[in-house]
């Protein structure tokens, strides 16, 4: 009656594992989106020991749809969801990050105006452990340099994909790690435009307990190269994307390398050292930026309080890094 076009239907999977503390909250988000199409909603609890299936348990007469299994890690327990999801639209929603209200109106927007996206992501608002307001995000208009040349990871909480996108493809690739959704969108990106809406419409939980926060160290360090490493080694890269490879890997590296200010145990200088070695395609600035870092680093990176909090107030950092140091902290954006 409105002329507005029928809107599609879309998979909604929220991978929890000892999420007791906040997956309600999450699920009365996403069932409570009064959404005019079909919402197919799968929950998938990955071996929780925290009471997460007796919070769960209700919820079935509900519509929603309780998958139980053993521990096997986020990445396999997101494509198992996909495997049994019934919608070519399909959306990761975490445990802990509840959906505002109009979300899935308001993604199903961007892929009935437009069927050839592949994916889409909203604005998003950070909220702390209590559920109070930290922030909001206005996200960036789409742009694959920069989701690939400069390691952001624009599509954030809320995102929306289109599977067939994949082809025959994950949508997680557990040998990516810690970087596996950021692997996902540096994938997608390759099949089809993305779309920024910008509207706020999710929130992403800032909390001691949550991925962000917890898988610090070297692993994460290596996943950023690694990632990057394996969309390189890819066949099918049209020369635009391939050409920005050296810039990508600067990036990769200097990310890693800030991760070296918050966290003990990563080869800090190293990494910082590598990002300028790969520097061909970096601007003059950025590169005069990171030969002044280096030995910041490896300042930062000897003291007893290694850490963002060190990295941040420490005199001795350019701004433009302690700038960076927070930012990267405050956000996490470089791979979620």
């Amino acid at each position: 009656m409105s002329g507005e076009p029928r809107l599609p239907p879309i998979t909604v999977v929220t991978p929890v594992f000892n999420g007791s503390a906040w997956i309600a909250e999450t699920l009365e988000s996403v069932l409570n989106q009064n959404y005019p199409g079909e919402l197919e909603y799968i929950v998938l609890d990955d071996g929780s020991t925290d009471g997460t299936m007796d919070v769960l348990a209700p919820y079935a007469d509900r519509g929603v749809r309780i998958v139980s299994h053993a521990n096997m890690g986020e990445a396999r327990t997101v494509n198992r969801g996909a495997a049994l999801a019934s919608h070519d639209l399909f959306a990761v929603v975490n445990a802990d990050d509840p959906v505002l209200p109009g979300w899935a109106h308001g993604m199903a927007n961007a892929f009935a105006a437009d069927p050839h996206l592949s994916g889409a992501y909203p604005d998003w608002r950070m909220i702390d452990g209590s559920g109070q307001v930290v922030g909001e995000i206005r996200t960036q208009e789409f742009d694959y340099a920069v989701l690939f040349g400069q390691h952001f990871c624009l599509p954030g909480p809320g995102a929306v994909l289109r599977r067939s996108c994949l082809r025959d493809e994950p949508v997680r690739d557990p040998a990516r790690g810690t970087s596996s959704d950021y692997d996902l969108w540096l994938r997608l990106g390759l099949r089809g435009p993305m779309r920024r809406v910008p509207q706020v419409l999710a929130t992403w939980r800032r909390h001691a307990a949550g991925t962000s926060s917890a898988a610090r160290g070297r692993a994460m360090a290596a996943d950023k190269i690694g990632t990057i490493r394996a969309l390189l080694a890819r066949t099918d890269l049209p020369p635009d994307v391939r050409a920005l490879g050296p810039m990508a890997l600067s990036a990769a590296y200097l990310n890693a390398a800030l991760l070296g200010l918050r966290a003990a145990g990563i080869p800090a200088l190293r990494y910082a050292a590598l990002s300028y070695w790969h520097k061909p395609m970096w601007p003059a600035r950025v590169v005069r930026q990171q030969r002044r870092s280096i030995p910041h680093l490896a300042y930062a990176a000897a003291q007893p309080m290694s850490g963002w909090l060190h990295a941040a107030a420490s005199p001795l950092l350019p701004r433009r890094l302690r700038r960076s140091a927070i930012r990267a902290e405050r956000f996490g954006r470089a791979d979620a």
